[in-house]
């Protein structure tokens, strides 16, 4: 496996199984920084309408995520002193019992409603708050976090090209979270009762009406003891062992488990890391529609794939960007730089492909 490039802090299991599946690990996006939020501005005055912003108590933390068991248990089972206090967090939320079940921790319906209704107020939005966010910044699970917060960034290196990369990643992270969570509850013996409760018919439309005990986010007990069995009162038990179950697997039976799901996944993944990583300049390629969200000096602002990574283009690029119309990508450029003396290097070129100002011609 090639490591040349310096690759993203992942949690260790995540960095185990991507390791032996992938050539490389991933790469690190050090414009997305977490401990000085790149959305968080200095000067709010500053900041053009269009350009997205958070706000600094919550940074891109509006969002709780959804725990497989065997990453509750990791969270129970690391003692490390800078772990203490998300560990906390995490076994507040087992005692409320709210979206608690033998697969891990789901978000409470409540929260579901507003987070799909309130997406304008992602970033920003206190209420929304994660639990396990820290009063002093920091994730509280940073070391066991699951697949969407791995692969969530508001910026990407690659522009487009990586945003798509890494939700080829989460893609294949959330079908291993998923499949070994099901592995855990059949490894542990859960008996049929408890395993009908668990695995319900879903409404045949999908959606199931939100009553009180949602909204107030009440767990009638015997319903939850339903899905408990003799786990009931022993959750944190449970969630241990389904830590120690996923101990036990390496690499390859973890994509076993994974299944044909999985292979599609990571064949998915791996043509998405080949597009991020290749060097190639499109033959020919036309100009996409882009929003100018403001200016610097000799640079305009320019939003193209994401409203949260705006692209500084030169404004003597920005005025000759209607000559790529699908004509041959060298002849343009040979005819700008014969015409108005304007050497546009490749890279240039690739990045604005990369970044959707631009469009390969299929």
């Amino acid at each position: 496996m090639d490591t040349s490039a310096a690759p993203i802090a992942l949690p260790r299991r995540f960095a185990g199984w991507l390791g032996a599946w992938l050539d490389t690990l991933p790469g690190s996006e050090p414009r997305a920084t977490c401990d000085d939020c790149a959305m968080c501005p200095r000067d709010p005055t500053a900041v053009a309408p269009g350009m997205g912003t958070y706000s600094p108590v919550t940074k891109c933390c509006t969002y709780v995520p959804v725990l497989s068991n065997f990453l509750v248990g990791d969270v129970l089972c690391d003692t490390a002193p800078d772990a203490a206090a998300g560990r906390a967090t995490l076994e507040a939320r087992v005692r409320a019992r709210v979206g608690v079940t033998p697969l891990g921790l789901a978000r409470s319906r409540r929260y579901e409603l507003l987070y799909v209704q309130g997406r304008d107020g992602f970033g920003r939005a206190e209420s929304m708050r994660c639990p396990h966010h820290l009063e002093d910044g920091r994730c509280g699970i940073w070391r066991h976090r699951e697949s969407t917060c791995v692969t969530w960034f508001c910026k990407y290196e690659r522009g487009a090209l990586g945003y798509a990369f890494w939700r080829r990643v989460q893609d294949a992270l959330l079908t291993v979270e998923t499949a070994l969570a099901r592995h855990v509850v059949h490894a542990l013996g859960l008996p049929p009762r408890t395993l009908a409760a668990l695995f319900a018919p879903r409404p045949s439309s999908g959606v199931s009406a939100i009553d009180d005990a949602d909204l107030d986010e009440r767990v009638a007990p015997a319903a939850y003891a339903g899905l408990w069995g003799d786990w009931v009162d022993r959750e944190f038990e449970f969630y241990r062992a389904a830590s120690a179950v996923v101990d036990g697997l390496d690499a390859a039976r973890v994509r076993a488990l994974g299944g044909p799901e999985l292979e599609i996944r990571l064949t998915l993944l791996t043509d998405a890391q080949s597009a991020m990583r290749s060097p190639h300049i499109p033959a020919r390629v036309v100009t996409r529609p882009v929003s100018i969200v403001g200016h610097s000096g000799d640079a305009m602002q320019v939003v193209s794939y994401s409203p949260l990574d705006p692209l500084s283009v030169p404004r003597t690029l920005m005025d000759v960007l209607h000559r790529f119309d699908g004509r041959p990508t060298t002849e343009v450029l040979a005819a700008l730089e014969a015409e108005r003396g304007l050497r546009i290097a490749p890279g240039l070129v690739r990045k604005l492909v990369a970044f959707g100002v631009l469009a390969e011609v299929e």
